[in-house]
């Protein structure tokens, strides 16, 4: 006997996209732009966007780091869909390799961090924060150790600001090891989920959108 998922158990931990979401410094302010209006007297209503490919919640590909390896629409899906765990430091500026050492990494492949971060995403306006919590490198080889596939946290980098050469991206990307940044996990407690998360498939793409749900195991 089959049974139906409820929907309503689904917890979406993406952001809905707009101009007002702020964009790492240096990226073009994404616009959405509408072009075709039936209150104006036309057919339909019909859009169009002009963005980074890093805006919003967004997966980043290897290819962002590495020429050879996976670009966006190379990750395969088995890496993108599947069991996830969240694990949260709330109180922590930056995430070195003994504060994951503490947490119970048993068969986990995806990875998702929440953080003082996702605070940011209630603010009105929201405004780019440059303290904002994220992994060291010294955190990035442990993960690499534990065999992990994906990486997630709740802003707009898995490097810390500071961190101009990116060694946490460089880390994990040349491993194939694939990030998501962007998320918003106020709604999530710690534990153990079923992940859904899926890019737009961008032949040759460094990074692109996406829509990132849980479901609570």
């Amino acid at each position: 006997m089959s049974t139906k998922t409820d929907l309503t158990q689904w917890i979406d931990v993406s952001l809905p996209l707009s101009g007002n979401i702020p964009v790492w410094p240096g990226d073009p302010p994404a616009v959405i732009e509408r072009n075709m209006s039936i209150r104006e007297g036309e057919i339909c209503n019909a859009s169009r966007i002009d963005s980074s490919l890093h805006w919003g919640t967004h997966i980043d590909a290897p290819y962002h780091l590495f020429e050879d390896k996976w670009t966006i629409d190379q990750i395969p899906l088995e890496v993108l869909i599947g069991p996830a765990r969240v694990i949260e430091f709330p109180d922590l500026s930056k995430i070195i390799a003994d504060h994951l050492k503490k947490e119970d990494f048993k068969n986990t492949k995806r990875l998702l961090i929440k953080t003082r971060n996702s605070d940011f995403w209630g603010e009105s306006p929201l405004i780019f924060h440059p303290e904002f919590t994220s992994l060291t490198a010294d955190a990035a080889e442990f993960l690499v150790e534990i065999g992990v596939k994906m990486v997630g946290i709740d802003y707009l980098s898995i490097d810390l600001y500071a961190a101009e050469d990116l060694p946490v991206h460089k880390i994990l990307y040349r491993q194939n090891i694939v990030g998501i940044e962007g998320l918003d996990l106020r709604n999530v407690t710690p534990g153990d989920y079923q992940l859904i998360c899926l890019p737009l498939r961008i032949k040759g793409g460094d990074g692109s959108p996406a829509r990132v749900v849980l479901l609570r195991e």
